[in-house]
């Protein structure tokens, strides 16, 4: 049995997606695939369950059977401070050695995915370093090219986890970033004994948000059910005349507008375009019941928020591109472009033995 550390440089990176499409890749291959998260952080309660949404996401995904308790064996439930100050470290790794035992029991492959970054967890020797070294795994880097520096985080990395980190992968690309990975960062990291799987590209699709996501990130209350739960790739404000709004109304598609619930001419418009899947109306200000019932007649959320114009948009910018990976077109998206974008023949150090 193999197993495969994917960590990261930096937070939403896009680890759990490319878990999900190369569990799926090798399960297609013949590999009987699990899935494992020692350090789980991103913490809630669904009924008096804590669960890590992320991992439970993609352990439906992969569907791999396992106990959600071995698959997270650590749950952040208080503080980070508090929890490094009452947690023992040793009873920790002996859990997530463990878990891990029972996880990777007849299966080829374990996919294991790290914290929110790297170094996320090294006061409790939880951290993917610690992982890394405790489990003997090879390490995946999955890296946002955020800015040219981040070759510095890498070569950081490098020289923390040493030659268990094997591999790079540079996702969310967009514009002239491309051909500059290409050109200068695969010899970079060649120049450090490191490979570049490939690079993914920024994909709308898959940062886009689900309907029903947003009105929960806005605490918003429906006007209009969603008929059918939409991915939302853009947004829009309106903030503009009629005239002028008509020619971004063309211009977009799966769209969502934000305006106030008194700009009716706007909210009209949206909807005869046929582009705007979705209807943000902020101050709390109800529409006009004929525009509802035109919205409920074309099958168009309408979701009332109390917040401002602006505020609402600064809420949507803190969940945009932050979304999670589930529904058959975002599941399908991603498994599409690692297989056509990411060299995996490196990874055939996952093969059995």
């Amino acid at each position: 049995m193999k197993s495969l550390l994917v960590s990261s440089v930096e937070e939403y990176s896009g680890k759990s997606a490319l878990i999900i499409a190369l569990g799926q890749i090798l399960r297609e291959k013949g590999f009987k695939v699990g899935y494992f998260k020692p350090f789980c952080v991103g913490t809630t309660r669904i009924s008096t369950e804590l669960v890590d949404e992320d991992a439970h996401n993609t352990a439906s995904v992969l569907n791999t059977g396992d106990d959600m308790e071995d698959v997270c064996p650590v749950k952040l439930d208080r503080p980070y401070v508090d929890f490094v100050c009452s947690a023992d470290p040793v009873a920790l790794k002996k859990r997530v050695m463990d878990s891990y035992k029972r996880v990777s029991e007849g299966k080829d492959v374990v996919l294991v995915e790290g914290s929110v970054e790297y170094k996320v967890g090294r006061a409790l020797g939880l951290s993917d370093l610690d992982v890394s070294s405790a489990l003997d795994l090879k390490s995946l880097m999955v890296v946002k090219y955020t800015n040219d520096f981040v070759i510095d985080r890498i070569l950081t990395a490098r020289e923390l986890f040493g030659e268990r980190l094997k591999f790079v992968l540079f996702n969310q690309l967009a514009g002239y970033k491309k051909a500059y990975v290409k050109d200068i960062t695969e010899r970079f990291l060649k120049r450090n004994d490191m490979e570049m799987l490939g690079t993914l590209p920024y994909d709308p699709l898959l940062a886009g948000l689900f309907v029903s996501e947003l009105g929960e990130a806005l605490n918003g209350e429906w006007l209009v059910k969603p008929g059918e739960d939409v991915i939302i790739e853009e947004f829009l404000i309106g903030a503009m005349s009629p005239p002028v709004a008509l020619k971004y109304f063309r211009r977009v598609r799966q769209a969502a507008l934000i305006t106030g619930g008194d700009q009716a001419d706007l909210q009209n418009l949206a909807l005869e375009t046929g582009n705007i899947k979705c209807l943000l109306l902020t101050g709390h200000l109800e529409p006009p019941a004929t525009m509802l019932g035109k919205a409920e007649e074309k099958g168009i959320p309408v979701i009332l928020v109390a917040d401002d114009t602006l505020t609402t948009m600064e809420k949507v910018d803190e969940v945009f591109g932050k979304a999670r990976i589930k529904g058959d077109a975002k599941i399908r998206r991603i498994k599409e472009l690692v297989e056509q974008l990411v060299d995996l023949k490196p990874l055939e150090v996952l093969k059995r033995k």
